[in-house]
C-alpha cells in the first residue's frame, strides 16, 4: 500500500528555478512505498550507504553536514546525527517536510546549480548528478567548492571487461531528467581525481565517492 504523504504531489513549479528543474517536483513516488525519491532511497537499498556514511562522519570528525538533494529524508532520518549540525536541501518542498521540521530537522528549498549553501564539513549529494546534464553539474560543483571541505556524491566506475559497462561523460543528458545517466566524476569534464573513499551501492559499478574539495 502506498504512503499518502509520499504519493502526494510535492510542490508547484517554481519559476525562479533553473530551466527544467520543475521536472523533479513530484519525485518518483511510484517506485518505492517508503519514499518519494525512488527505490534507490528505500531502506533495503541504503544499508551500505548508511553504514559507510557513519564511518565517514566518525573518521573525518564531521560536525556540519549539508545534504543537497535530501528529498523526504527516508534514509537520512534513520541515521544517528547526534552532535551533527545538519541541513537538508532540495529543489522542491516535500510533503513530509512539515513533520520532519517538527522533529527538529532543518530543511530548505535550494537550487544547487545557482544558490550558495552554508559552510559545512561535509556535503552529501547522492543520486542528484545522475539526473542532471554536465553543465549543471559543473555549476553545482563550483558552489560546493565554496561551501564544503568534503564532498560525498554518486559516481560510477566503468568495467572495461564488459562492453555495456563502459561509458563516457560526454554521452549523457541534454537537460534535467527523471531517468538517470551514469557518470564518472574522476573523468573529464569533472576531473575530481581519485576519491578518498568509495562506498559500494546495491547497483552495478555504482558508488558514493568521497573527495576533499580543498585539494
Amino acid at each position: 500500500m502506498s504512503n499518502p504523504a509520499v504519493s502526494a504531489a510535492a510542490s508547484v513549479a517554481d519559476p525562479t528555478l533553473a530551466p527544467g528543474l520543475d521536472v523533479f517536483s513530484r519525485g518518483w513516488p511510484d517506485h518505492a512505498c517508503d519514499t518519494v525519491c525512488g527505490w534507490g532511497s528505500s531502506e533495503p537499498h541504503t544499508q551500505l550507504v548508511r553504514k559507510g556514511l557513519q564511518t565517514i562522519l566518525d573518521t573525518y570528525h564531521v560536525r556540519t553536514v549539508n545534504d543537497a538533494g535530501c528529498g523526504d529524508l527516508a534514509w537520512m532520518s534513520t541515521m544517528d546525527l547526534e552532535g551533527i549540525d545538519y541541513i537538508g536541501y532540495d529543489v522542491h518542498e516535500r510533503a513530509t517536510w512539515p513533520q520532519l521540521r517538527q522533529r527538529g530537522y532543518r530543511l530548505e528549498v535550494v537550487d544547487i546549480t545557482g544558490d550558495e549553501l552554508r559552510p559545512a564539513d561535509l556535503l552529501v549529494c547522492r543520486d542528484v548528478f545522475i539526473h542532471l546534464p554536465n553543465d549543471m553539474i559543473l555549476r553545482a560543483l563550483e558552489h560546493f567548492r565554496r561551501s564544503a571541505r568534503y564532498l560525498l556524491t554518486t559516481t560510477f566506475r566503468s568495467d572495461p571487461t564488459v562492453a555495456e559497462d563502459t561509458f563516457s561523460n560526454t554521452a549523457r543528458l541534454a537537460e534535467p531528467s527523471l531517468r538517470h545517466a551514469k557518470l564518472d566524476l574522476t573523468l573529464a569534464p569533472f576531473g575530481l581525481g581519485r576519491p578518498l573513499e568509495l562506498i559500494p551501492e546495491t547497483f552495478p559499478n555504482k558508488y558514493l565517492g568521497l573527495w576533499d574539495l580543498a585539494r
